[in-house]
């Protein structure tokens, strides 16, 4: 791997300056992903942050991405994941996932939106109801190349109501988790383009 990918994509990722069109990515380094933390507001526990390219076309990564009722095919820990209603843009999802080793269930309806952002498509999910004392997901995806790759970076707060497990282990897990959303975006993309 070209080591010198993670700075450059680090360095690209916080000058909002920089549009995709500028972006040059190593041939060497389109597996590499950049993992990390974030605080997150209203809560004690940090989200988990990833950033990674996809190697297909912005366009059907954007399918794979709003297909909410699918999410359970690629999502780390999904185990449902069923649209209540949609309309247009924005939609309400029941969602269960499996955490801590699969010992844990969490539940949550969230209000999901997606969005247009300078030739990007964002979508955000918020919890309205739930097992957990905040949840949170945002997909921010970008098209790069001409659209023949897609840029894609994904942020997730699962802070669930256990007050025995330590904060740590949670932000841990998040960032676990965020970095096996770009992974499983890419096996799913790479599956259903044969």
């Amino acid at each position: 791997m070209n080591r010198s990918f993670p700075v450059f994509l680090a360095l690209w990722l916080s000058v909002p300056s920089i549009g995709a069109a500028q972006l040059r990515v190593p041939r060497d380094a389109r597996d590499a992903i950049e993992v990390g933390t974030a605080p997150s507001r209203g809560s004690s526990v940090a989200s988990g942050r990833a950033a990674g390219i996809v190697d297909a076309p912005f366009e059907d990564v954007r399918r794979v991405v709003l297909d909410y009722a699918r999410y359970d095919t690629f999502m780390p820990h999904f185990r449902t994941s069923r649209v209540l209603a949609q309309r247009g843009a924005r939609a309400s999802v029941y969602m269960e996932v499996g955490i801590l080793r699969d010992t844990v269930t969490l539940w949550a309806r969230l209000d999901v939106r997606s969005r247009e952002v300078n030739g990007k498509t964002v979508v955000e999910a918020r919890m309205t109801q739930g097992n957990m004392d905040a949840f949170y997901a945002r997909w921010e995806l970008e098209p790069i190349e001409g659209g023949r790759r897609t840029l894609a970076r994904f942020r997730i707060l699962v802070d669930p109501d256990l007050p025995a497990v330590p904060d740590s282990l949670l932000e841990s897990e998040n960032a676990k988790s965020a970095r096996r959303a770009i992974v499983r975006l890419r096996r799913r993309l790479a599956a259903i383009r044969g």
